[in-house]
């Protein structure tokens, strides 16, 4: 193995996100990774993308997870590590945690903290869905309702990077400040967002960051942390990755990506989910519920369905309305 690269340089956080499809890169600092931990570190390299942290597979055995200081990279290392280890035994879908470490000692500057796990067989839905058919497509939705309830049932013990605390403040700071976030993602019509401050404030109640037991959450369940195998008519999913946006709290909280980044808005495919889960009826406030949380979640949840369906949003007149396109599954929704 040759010596250790010095600490990887960026001028910019768009300069890091380019860097991310660059296996050739990453690759000396995966492998340098693995032979710190004396795990074998031969075999092609290839990142997945896109994604917030680097996450390098060596060969078929392993995946090398470098965790970037400027996008809270020691609060993702520390959360997704201690999300590993509460995974661990309970026989769910998951990679398993290997080993974990630092590439440089702290005094030199930024560690670089990585976490290798297990390699995921197959290739995650985002990069398969082209090809899938509709039964593919359920099938998966039925997989994330089982695993996701396997998720919520989970044990826990709350500590300094994974609590309810965490959770609460992370959603009362979203309600108070998601409108301002919305005018600078721009993803929403403006003549929404100016509604939204009043709109997420009225569903305070429904959205209490209190109100359910709190539950062990995935946290961004999207596309691209949900992995399968076989041909298409006979895909067969193998499991989930990426716990570094791990929380405890509602796990209503969960479905928004689910549906949003996952299911792409399929409300066939949502039900799915909500039967394989064994989710209780819903009542009459569900779209509402649904829609604030939509609003105040801490990532971007519009862009995904602006993307997949142009336009389309522009001639919703109000939140309401959006929430009985994306929400209500007794009305139409998008095509």
């Amino acid at each position: 193995m040759a010596d250790l690269p010095p600490p990887p340089r960026f001028e910019d956080d768009d300069a890091y996100e380019r860097s991310l499809k660059d296996a050739a890169f990453w690759a000396p600092y995966a492998r340098a990774a693995l032979h710190l931990c004396g795990l074998p570190w031969e075999g092609r390299v290839v990142t997945h993308h896109p994604t917030t942290h680097v996450a390098a597979q060596v060969g078929d055995r392993y995946v090398v997870k470098l965790h970037y200081e400027d996008w809270f990279g020691e609060d993702c290392f520390q959360t997704e590590r201690e999300a590993y280890r509460l995974l661990a035994g309970n026989r769910l879908p998951v990679p398993d945690l290997q080993a974990d470490g630092a590439l440089y000692a702290s005094e030199d500057g930024w560690r670089w903290p990585f976490l290798v796990m297990s390699a995921m067989p197959g290739r995650t839905l985002r990069d398969l869905r082209p090809q899938l058919t509709r039964e593919d497509l359920e099938a998966t939705a039925v997989f994330v309702g089982e695993v996701l309830r396997r998720f919520h049932e989970t044990p826990y013990v709350e500590g300094e990077y994974l609590s309810l605390e965490l959770y609460v403040d992370m959603i009362q700071t979203r309600m108070q400040r998601c409108h301002r976030d919305h005018e600078q993602w721009g993803s929403l019509p403006e003549h929404l967002v100016v509604k939204m401050r009043d709109y997420v404030w009225e569903a305070r109640e429904l959205i209490d960051p209190e109100r359910e037991t709190p539950r062990l959450l995935h946290g961004d369940l999207h596309a691209g942390n949900v992995f399968l195998e076989g041909e298409p008519g006979s895909i067969r999913p193998t499991g989930v990755v990426d716990f570094n946006d791990m929380e405890v709290g509602d796990p209503h909280y969960d479905l928004v990506a689910v549906h949003l980044k996952t299911l792409r808005a399929d409300k066939e495919l949502l039900a799915r989910t909500l039967e394989a889960y064994g989710w209780e009826p819903l009542d009459e406030d569900w779209p509402t519920r649904m829609m604030a949380l939509t609003l105040a979640h801490d990532y971007d949840m519009i862009q995904p369905v602006v993307d997949r369906y142009p336009g389309r949003l522009d001639s919703v007149l109000s939140l309401e309305e959006l929430a009985t396109l994306l929400w209500d599954l007794e009305s139409p929704g998008l095509p």
